[in-house]
């Protein structure tokens, strides 16, 4: 599998282009996502937001799970429910601005084998997003109960690699106490996915031991 050097896809899209200084130059989500087809996101990167975003249309989570994905994601700056989307609506609008970018270019996003089952892969992801937790929140807050029933849900759905994506951004933004062990862990969840070494060390900062 190709190495993945960095943070990639839906996760990289919350929090690259949904921050302060995005939302002081444009007026509406939909502009940001829009902007950021116009400026410089190449053909793979859409690609693989729209995989990530049909994938979590697809998947069973509720919308008001995957709307508080996305708003923790994005460090609270975008909280989707404050124009009366649920997640589920916003990630379909994320795939209906990026998808004429694709039909340009003649690509077209299949999701057909995406899910894993295999308890090889599930398990460890699973053992690592049941220690999610909250010590730093949002003005409007957002239950780490809820939260982490979301990433157990999307590796039950099938999405281990998008719950542990989920879970190294949303540890970030919610400064999630890293033990040495629970690092241990998610290294090893994290070689089916081919993580480069700097998506893993974004957390070396929350490490408490």
């Amino acid at each position: 599998m190709e190495e993945r050097a960095d943070d990639f896809g839906i996760t990289a899209l919350a929090a690259g282009r949904f921050h302060a200084v995005w939302w002081s130059r444009h007026p509406t989500s939909d502009e940001i996502i829009a902007q950021a087809v116009r400026e410089e996101s190449p053909v793979p990167v859409i690609e693989q937001d729209v995989h990530d975003a049909t994938l979590l249309v697809e998947s069973p989570l509720t919308g008001g799970q995957l709307a508080a994905l996305w708003t923790s994601a994005t460090d609270g700056y975008h909280d989707v429910t404050a124009e009366g989307r649920d997640g589920r609506q916003w990630f379909q609008r994320i795939i209906e601005i990026l998808t004429p970018a694709l039909d340009a270019a003649g690509v077209r996003v299949s999701t057909e084998g995406a899910l894993d089952f295999r308890p090889e892969v599930a398990d460890p992801v699973a053992r690592v997003v049941r220690r999610f937790s909250i010590t730093s929140n949002f003005a409007r807050p957002v239950e780490e109960d809820f939260l982490r029933q979301a990433l157990e849900d999307l590796v039950r759905a099938g999405l281990p690699e998008l719950a542990l994506r989920f879970f190294i951004s949303l540890a970030q933004t919610h400064d999630t106490p890293i033990t040495r062990d629970l690092y241990a862990e998610i290294e090893r969840a994290s070689v089916p996915f081919g993580y480069g070494v700097f998506i893993l060390q974004r957390l070396e900062h929350l490490i408490t031991d």
